[in-house]
């Protein structure tokens, strides 16, 4: 993603020390077939503690997390925290730490496997599944599909392309059976529509996988591809593809998205995503200090796990169903093709604890039949039940007299034979 504009960039609460990784970072990357993203999209996205190298990830619960708080995560978690659920993560490969449950790692033809040049991958796990992500009892599938963002090709290093995320789908169908994998997080995006991709995709939904994907991020160059200004509806793939759930990013406080995110009209549901806590490639806990889909992709990936434990024989589009039908834009009428009511935060932004709680009855195919409001603990009680006096009322009264009535009829027809003989 490209950097916010001066002046744009969302102020973090505390003094951070901001590090470079080795080759940069791709911040839910934006780029051509086949080609590098800008430089632009490599400025680094997770920014370390004010004591650099001197924190993990295990001493910073008590640190504050703008993203959670918007979202009710912490509540969530007190209802579900992701345990039994598997999230393969379609990136540039993870790094395990401590806190983060890795249940095996895949790489498609071209990867080196024992390489780590971009940690972008890792603080996209981190975010799902880390101590501090959104569900962290879930366990992350390893899938790498390229090496870095600014991949030296001549030494043997694989940029991204729609053909690495569509191998990267591929392999994760063929190690379902033994995997049982429930979601798969794409934080990444291409601009230009492939037939190869799309297939896989459509296969991958068709086994009843949720798919997550970051919806796309403003480019910082007319020459990235994508096509996404005011008014627009901008292809991002594979969030774009029937079946896939796409995720948009939006600011702290009351700022409009559209200097950050694309508007995409396929657009589900938006998440914040500054102030989010995860870990970068060099092992270091960091704080997110960028708008981006990426990041939010992920946090809605760990929202899903949430409701995968809570509701685990309902379908994906079932639970998205719950997702959209508990945000805060939840409501807004939708356009006049049944697209997103907004092409910059679809339903609106997620409300985690909304979505795991409330009286929501969606069908199989995700049409919600009936919504409750959540009962809050602050709610006032019902009234108790009226009291019927059945003496001194003309209603009591009435009804007394059709009991003695009805008694002397019944007594007089049982006393009929007695009385002819």
């Amino acid at each position: 993603m490209a950097a916010p504009s001066p002046g744009r960039r969302p102020t973090l609460r505390r003094p951070l020390v901001r590090t470079t990784l080795a080759a940069g970072l791709l911040a839910a990357s934006v780029v051509p077939l086949g080609a590098a993203p800008a430089a632009a999209d490599h400025a680094a996205p997770c920014v370390e503690s004010e004591v650099p190298g001197s924190e993990r990830l295990a001493d910073t619960h008590t640190k504050d997390n703008a993203a959670h708080d918007r979202m009710h995560v912490e509540q969530a978690q007190e209802v579900a925290t992701g345990r039994g659920v598997k999230v393969a993560v379609i990136d540039s490969g993870v790094v395990g730490f401590e806190g983060l449950a890795v249940a095996g790692a895949t790489t498609i033809a071209g990867v080196d496997p024992a390489t780590r040049l971009s940690g972008h991958g890792t603080i996209v796990a981190g975010l799902i599944a880390g101590p501090r992500g959104v569900a962290p009892d879930a366990q992350v599938y390893d899938v790498k599909v390229y090496d870095a963002a600014e991949a030296d090709t001549t030494q043997g290093e694989r940029a991204l392309t729609s053909a690495g995320i569509a191998a990267g789908i591929e392999a994760v169908i063929r190690a379902q059976p033994q995997q049982q994998v429930d979601i798969v997080s794409i934080s990444l995006a291409v601009p230009q529509p492939d037939p190869v991709l799309e297939s896989a995709v459509a296969r991958l939904v068709d086994q009843g996988v949720v798919v997550v994907a970051a919806a796309g991020n403003a480019s910082a160059t007319p020459d990235e591809g994508f096509r996404g200004t005011p008014g627009n509806d901008a292809d991002v793939y594979p969030a774009d593809y029937p079946g896939v759930l796409a995720v948009s990013a939006v600011p702290p406080g009351d700022e409009h998205p559209s200097a950050y995110v694309l508007p995409n009209l396929d657009t589900d549901v938006a998440a914040p995503t500054v102030g989010a806590i995860s870990v970068n490639a060099t092992g270091q806990v960091c704080e997110v200090d960028q708008v981006a889909t990426s990041w939010a992709a992920a946090e809605v990936t760990g929202v899903m796990a949430l409701l995968k434990e809570r509701f685990p024989r309902e379908t994906p589009q079932q639970l998205v169903a719950r997702l959209q039908a508990t945000t805060e834009g939840a409501g807004a009428p939708e356009g006049p093709d049944g697209e997103a009511a907004s092409p910059w935060t679809g339903a609106g932004v997620v409300q985690a604890h909304d979505a795991l709680t409330r009286e929501i009855e969606p069908g199989r195919k995700g049409k919600v039949e009936t919504t409750v409001p959540e009962v809050r603990a602050d709610a006032q009680a019902p009234p108790a039940p009226e009291r019927v006096d059945l003496f001194g009322t003309p209603r009591a009264i009435l009804l007394w007299s059709g009991l003695v009535a009805g008694s002397l009829l019944a007594l007089a027809f049982m006393l009929r034979p007695l009385l002819r003989r």
